[in-house]
């Protein structure tokens, strides 16, 4: 009954806010570009430098596409009256031939999502690329400053996700000839007049010097706007004294401006054009129901059901059988950390066990993803997937938690308990892993299921690494439209659903293991 109550109350506060939000909407304002180019860049792609003659093949078929127009012909059909052309992404499979692309799909109109397709200007010369090479095209969607390190690594061959040339990315990648002129752009609210006058670059330039740390400009991490409002020497950008508020993606700040949490936006140009289109049309004259319709559209007709399951199946299969490793090697350290000390080799196993758990309760979870994914797993010659790591990751996480839980448990078990088994003749080991152990899981039960609760929560950070959970997948829903609502409340519901099943379970394991308790 509680559970039900809950859930309930939960749903009941979705909608609350929902009709709140339908009712506020009229009162956000739609948002404009200022049409002044704050910067010139070029994009380039970023090849392995492991593969010079990737290089090669890359530049000389940049070329071609643009001396025999097909450059222009994909590029008209993103900025033109074409019609965009579906990509598709095979598996991994090093027994294959394949190119392997690394992207961020959340720049349109060079790489975004539509269901389980891919679509953009850099995915469309992915597609025709390795065709042209013979090639089986593999995309690697992933965060944004993970894109260059991927291809640093040897994890993939190039990395296609409209980036900028920058010298600090050399470190990384080598930059094939620049396919595109790009520049960043200021984007305000309607009813903004403080740009009116701006004829060029420096007379904005003048205005956004008058600001202080009170005012917020949002950008997108890693990218040249956010350089330019922080400051860049390697791009002669000096910086401005306001906040920088980074976002994971364009949309989502342009949407916060819209919410008046931040004052302006400054990104690329065409992703600018792109997102201020979509969300004057959709989010601003759409009504709640309109933005309902929209999920709908996408999450079933675009086939962005399918990323959610896939979200859910990595969420679970990380949790999983991250707490399962987790209770191994947890138990291990629990088991060596409370044998007798008075022998040399259980001070010995003691000392390491206790230097593991302060390792890995001392750093965050996403510290010591990356740091596996691209220090440790290169530097020992392991190629495994983004989602076969966060296991790896979460399960040695869980192990330190989990050691300290079952030492706990252990401990509350009465010494009696060991020194009867001893007694009829069982060895220490058998006593406990067959007397004290179970006794031990009983008292702890419910805190280990705390433990699973936040592996779940927890998995929202593998993104770092390459890999899809529930977020990505609504995020990549909301990218689709550029309305986050109604796909952040679903994914709400989807994560305390959830949450509450795994409670549910808890409490019927947990009577289950009270019963052999119970006197009759």
């Amino acid at each position: 009954m509680k559970y039900k109550k809950l859930l309930l109350l939960s749903l009941v506060m979705i909608m609350v806010i929902s009709i709140f939000t339908a009712c506020g909407k009229s009162e956000n304002e739609a948002v404009r570009i200022i049409e002044i180019d704050l910067t010139n860049e070029e994009y380039a792609f970023g090849v392995d430098k492991n593969q010079p003659e990737l290089l090669e093949q890359v530049n000389d078929f940049i070329a071609t596409i643009k001396d025999d127009g097909t450059f222009d012909e994909i590029c008209n059909r993103y900025f033109g009256d074409g019609e965009p052309v579906p990509v598709t992404s095979a598996e991994l499979d090093s027994s294959k031939d394949q190119l392997v692309v690394a992207t961020n799909a959340a720049f349109e109109p060079f790489e975004y999502t539509k269901g389980e397709s891919y679509y953009g200007i850099d995915m469309e010369i992915a597609a025709a690329l390795a065709e042209h090479l013979g090639k089986e095209l593999v995309i690697m969607n992933m965060d944004f400053d993970a894109v260059c390190l991927s291809v640093g690594q040897q994890k993939c061959d190039i990395a296609m996700a409209g980036l900028t040339i920058k010298e600090d990315r050399k470190e990384y990648v080598q930059f094939t000839n620049p396919y595109y002129e790009a520049a960043q752009k200021l984007i305000v609210l309607n009813s903004e007049d403080k740009f009116n006058d701006c004829k060029d670059a420096a007379s904005i330039e003048e205005i956004l010097k008058t600001f202080d740390k009170k005012v917020k400009v949002g950008v997108q991490n890693g990218t040249t706007g956010q350089f330019y409002c922080e400051g860049d020497e390697g791009w002669g950008f000096d910086g401005f004294d306001f906040s920088t508020i980074v976002y994971k993606n364009g949309s989502l700040a342009v949407q916060d401006l819209i919410n008046h949490n931040i004052d302006y936006v400054i990104i690329d140009s065409a992703p600018a054009k792109c997102i201020t289109e979509a969300i004057n049309e959709r989010y601003v004259e759409g009504s709640f129901s309109d933005k309902v319709d929209q999920f709908k559209e996408t999450f079933f007709e675009n086939k962005g059901y399918v990323k959610v399951v896939e979200g859910l199946k990595n969420t679970l299969l990380i949790a999983i059988t991250g707490l399962v490793i987790g209770i191994i090697i947890g138990t291990v350290i629990a088991v060596a950390r409370v044998l007798p000390k008075y022998k040399t080799m259980p001070k010995v196993l003691n000392g390491i066990c206790s230097f593991y758990v302060a390792l890995f309760r001392g750093t965050p979870i996403v510290v010591q993803l990356l740091v596996f994914y691209y220090v440790l797993l290169p530097l020992m010659g392991i190629k495994i997937t983004g989602v076969d790591v966060s296991i790896l990751v979460f399960g040695l996480n869980s192990a330190a938690y989990i050691s300290e839980i079952m030492r706990s448990g252990i401990m509350s078990v009465d010494s009696g308990q060991m020194e009867a088994g001893r007694a009829v003749g069982l060895s220490y080991g058998t006593t406990m892993l067959k007397i004290v152990i179970p006794q031990a899981v009983k008292n702890i039960l419910p805190t280990l299921g705390n433990e699973f609760i936040a592996l779940v929560k927890e998995t929202s950070v593998v993104s770092f690494v390459g890999a899809t959970d529930l977020y990505i997948a609504f995020n990549y829903i909301g990218s689709n439209n550029y309305e986050f609502m109604v796909p952040y409340l679903v994914m709400a519901v989807i994560y305390m659903v959830m949450i509450l099943i795994i409670s549910l379970g808890i409490k019927i394991m947990e009577r289950s293991l009270r019963k052999s308790d119970r006197r009759n």
